[in-house]
């Protein structure tokens, strides 16, 4: 894949395509660590971190959309026998 450098700010800058960043599991405000090699080559990978912050954000869609359930703690303390 070819990417443009462009200007930002005082630095330089490439954009990642969506499908390249879906495909490695990383969004807006992820690290990515970045790696010269020996012949050159510069190598980009996720940050070696249990959960990046878009799966973090994917994670808390997915819980504000499960139903919330009485909790039955009180019921079987009230019903256990000492």
């Amino acid at each position: 894949m070819e990417l443009m450098v462009s200007k930002w700010g005082n630095s330089l800058a490439v954009r990642l395509p969506a499908e390249s960043a879906k495909r490695i599991g990383v969004g807006e405000g992820d690290t990515l660590i970045a790696e010269v090699s020996a012949d050159g080559r510069l190598v980009l990978a996720p940050e070696g971190r249990a959960i990046g912050k878009a799966e973090t954000r994917r994670l808390r869609q997915f819980l504000a959309r499960q139903k919330e359930t009485v909790p039955v703690v009180g019921e079987m303390r009230r019903g256990a026998r000492y």
